[in-house]
């Protein structure tokens, strides 16, 4: 725990959440709601596949800020045992991991039958978060002893 720098956790959690807005909230916002089946004609009141649903915007966006920083952790712990303590070695491990992560929620996709942009924004999403969280963490971390 000693050799884990909170300030890079923390900065790395921020990133993470600021990665979700630029993915979901600006870039891909149309074509996610789109592919993930959510509709709505006044910004209030939603459907999915047809269904009327609610919005819990705040459950959703802690639970994703706890994520992130274990995510942040867990790469922070990596990128130190592993050697890689450097911004390339940290974004390599993140690329890798987001690579796999990405892997993984393309053929939960399939087998949910959901439309492949859905697994392209996903995966790309997964992808540059772990990159830039590795990268983070993998730079800034504790001086050696």
């Amino acid at each position: 725990m000693r050799n884990i720098n909170w300030w890079a956790i923390l900065g790395a959690t921020a990133a993470g959440m600021f990665i979700g807005f630029l993915f979901y909230g600006l870039f891909f916002n149309v074509a996610w709601t789109e592919a993930v089946g959510l509709t709505t004609e006044d910004n209030v009141n939603f459907r999915k596949h047809g269904e009327a649903v609610t919005l819990d915007p705040v459950t959703p966006m802690l639970l994703n800020a706890v994520i992130m920083a274990a995510y942040a952790f867990f790469l922070a712990w990596l990128v130190m045992r592993s050697g890689m303590a450097t911004l390339a070695g940290g974004a390599t491990l993140g690329l890798m991991i987001g690579l796999l992560v990405a892997a993984g929620h393309g053929i939960g996709n399939l087998f949910a039958f959901d439309p492949p942009m859905l697994s392209v924004i996903d995966g790309l999403y997964h992808i540059v978060l772990f990159t830039v969280i590795g990268a983070i963490v993998g730079h800034w971390h504790p001086a050696r002893r």
